[in-house]
């Protein structure tokens, strides 16, 4: 993914209703995949970059007014997991649900 199309305040129109509409601050979803990462998954920053950026998650984020709703749908500490050690990571042992304090990390991070 080109890093200057990751930007905040994308708005993007629900193509079968055009009086819908939602906006993605696409920046700021990335970056917090990342720290989760970095965080709970034990990855580099580098590395949850370079994951984060190569990924068909990121990649095909902005496909469309769904392509959104998909992606505000599930938990970030999910996408994290799933970036960081593939799918069906669950299955693993990689517990799917976020670890204790994780809200109180998310509610510090997105205030920094």
């Amino acid at each position: 993914m080109d890093e200057s199309k990751i930007v905040h305040g994308i708005v993007i129109v629900n193509d079968r209703d055009p009086r819908e509409s939602v906006v993605f601050n696409f920046r700021s979803w990335v970056a917090i995949i990342q720290a989760i990462m970095v965080k709970y998954a034990g990855k580099s920053e580098e590395e949850a970059k370079s994951l984060v950026l190569d990924s068909p998650l990121v990649e095909h984020a902005l496909d469309g007014y769904m392509a959104i709703v998909v992606r505000s749908h599930e938990l970030d500490y999910h996408f994290a997991m799933l970036l960081a050690h593939g799918e069906q990571y669950w299955q693993r042992g990689i517990d799917s649900d976020p670890p204790e304090g994780f809200w109180a990390w998310d509610k510090q991070y997105r205030k920094a």
